[in-house]
């Protein structure tokens, strides 16, 4: 004999504001319950689906802002393709994964600048939000390019961001971390 316990709204919203990230996204595909619940508008900030879109020349309060928690359990195993950028300890694609789709910060910002280690930083632009998949695909980009691929190797490893920070014009800014050829 089974049973179901039903439990108010306030309770499933008051359990799921104990849970981060990852947590919210295992629930969601073992629960249809946490899964609808996570659609609602308190969830969104927690799920990176902000509305609220910082404009470019916006003013950002560096404070304010957190990365997607996918940059903190994402490798690569060929920096120069997309299909080498892979997601936590199940080995995912990112591209397989929703988070690829989600912003890459909360709030959501339509500017932001990635520097890798010492060379001239890129900037990525997206009126309705700079996504996780678009900052992987400007490192990509970033070290396809022969001088880049040259001087780093075709197999680089990238270890997250070292510093997040406003460069002198206050916009937002990633500093790669190391990277290992």
């Amino acid at each position: 004999m089974s049973s179901t316990i039903e439990l108010p709204k306030n309770v499933w919203f008051e359990v799921m504001s104990h849970l981060d990230y990852f947590d919210l996204k295992s629930c969601m595909s073992v629960s249809k319950t946490i899964k609808l619940a996570t659609e609602s508008p308190i969830c969104q900030k927690t799920m990176f689906r902000s509305q609220a879109i910082i404009p470019v020349g916006g003013t950002i309060q560096l404070a304010g802002i957190t990365m997607h928690p996918v940059f903190d359990h994402m490798f690569y195993e060929c920096a120069t393709e997309l299909e080498g950028v892979y997601v936590g300890d199940g080995m995912d694609i990112l591209t397989d994964t929703c988070a690829a789709e989600e912003y890459a910060t909360d709030p959501p910002v339509a500017f932001l600048r990635i520097r890798v280690v010492e060379w001239a930083p890129v900037q990525i632009t997206s009126k309705t939000g700079v996504t996780v998949l678009q900052v992987m695909k400007t490192l990509c980009r970033f070290f396809s390019n022969d001088d880049h691929r040259d001087s780093r190797g075709d197999h680089t490893g990238w270890h997250g961001w070292d510093e997040v920070k406003l460069d002198r014009k206050g916009r937002l800014l990633l500093c790669a971390d190391s990277f290992d050829s």
